[in-house]
This record gives structure tokens, sequence and C-alpha cells, in this order.
């Protein structure tokens, strides 16, 4: 069992990991209690940044990305990401910038050692997701803006997902008001 250090804590984090799917919720909050107290040194910090996101948040940002010239949020529309089923979460590195307790920077900067222990924390974190089985964005597909995003889709396309939802293969959990659906798997 991995103890948590208070200093390490991030409340945003920890509820944005209650929405994720129930078969990879309790890995995914000991890979990030692991990564913030084993991994990462004074000052830095994990987050993630993105977990579960409804249809219409995808179709939101999807459109965000055709509104602004030069700006691409993301190529998928709602049912076509795999956080619309709570099977991916995109990252962000944290650093207290003046030891405050307060991480008031927020970073993806692939190269910066901010612990100082030889070996950028983007690297660290990457390393241990991947290990853990998580598919990164980056590596699956060589998109650079995509660098922040980890998935584990169990060998199932969105396509394949998105059917699981269509014909009622899923099971609801209310998380905060909310039903969530997750696919079978």
């Amino acid at each position: 069992m991995i103890i948590l250090k208070k200093e390490k804590m991030d409340q945003i984090t920890l509820q944005r990991i209650k929405t994720l799917h129930p078969k990879i919720r309790k890995e995914a909050l000991d890979l990030y209690l692991l990564i913030n107290n084993k991994m990462l040194g004074k000052g830095v910090r994990l987050r993630f940044s993105y977990t579960f996101r409804t249809f219409q948040e995808q179709d939101e940002l999807y459109n965000q990305g055709r509104s602004k010239p030069g700006k691409k949020v993301t190529n998928a529309k709602g049912g076509q990401s795999i956080h619309n089923y709570g099977l991916a979460f995109d990252i962000v590195i944290l650093y207290d910038k003046n030891n405050d307790g307060i991480f008031e920077e927020a970073s993806w900067d692939t190269k910066r050692d901010g612990d100082k222990d030889g070996i950028p924390d983007w690297l660290e974190v990457t390393k241990i997701l991947i290990e853990a089985g998580y598919t990164n964005g980056f590596i699956s597909n060589g998109k650079k803006w995509d660098l922040p995003h980890f998935q584990k889709d169990f060998g199932l396309s969105w396509k394949q997902m998105l059917t699981k939802i269509n014909t009622g293969d899923f099971i609801t959990e209310n998380i905060n008001g909310y039903n969530y659906k997750y696919i079978n798997i």
C-alpha cells in the first residue's frame, strides 16, 4: 500500500481520478501516488489535467480547435475519444517555484528536471505509465500535441466502445450528481 504524503496530494487530480473507468481507477490512483511520492522530488507534482470527458465536452473541444486558426485542440468528436469512456487521462507537471507549497506553474516541458535528479520529470512520469501498460499519445501516433495523453483501451477502438454505449453494454455510476456511463470490459 502506498501512503500519500500530505504535501503531495493534489485535490483536483484526486477528484478527476474518481471519474475514471472503475477498471483503471485504483491503478491510476496508485500510479499517481507512486509517481508523486517516489519518483518526483520536492517542488514537483503530477496533475491529471483531463480524465473522463462527456461527448458534449468533447464536441466543445473539437469545435474550439476549428474556431481559431492554428489552434487545434483535438481531432476527435464526441464518442471518438478514449476520454469519453473514462479510459484515458492527460497529464501536466506542476512546479512550486518558490517552495511555498503552492504549485503555481504548469509545464509540458519534456526536458525540464525540476527535482534536479538528472532525469527529466516528464520522462520519469512517462516511463512509469508506459511500464504500467498505458499507451502514450505521442509514442503511438507521433503527434507532439498528444504528448500528455495516456490511455488503456483494453484492445478496443473508439468505434467498438461507442457501439457498447449505443447497445446498452455499459454500467452507470453516479459521482457527485452526474451519471457516468462506463463500458463493460
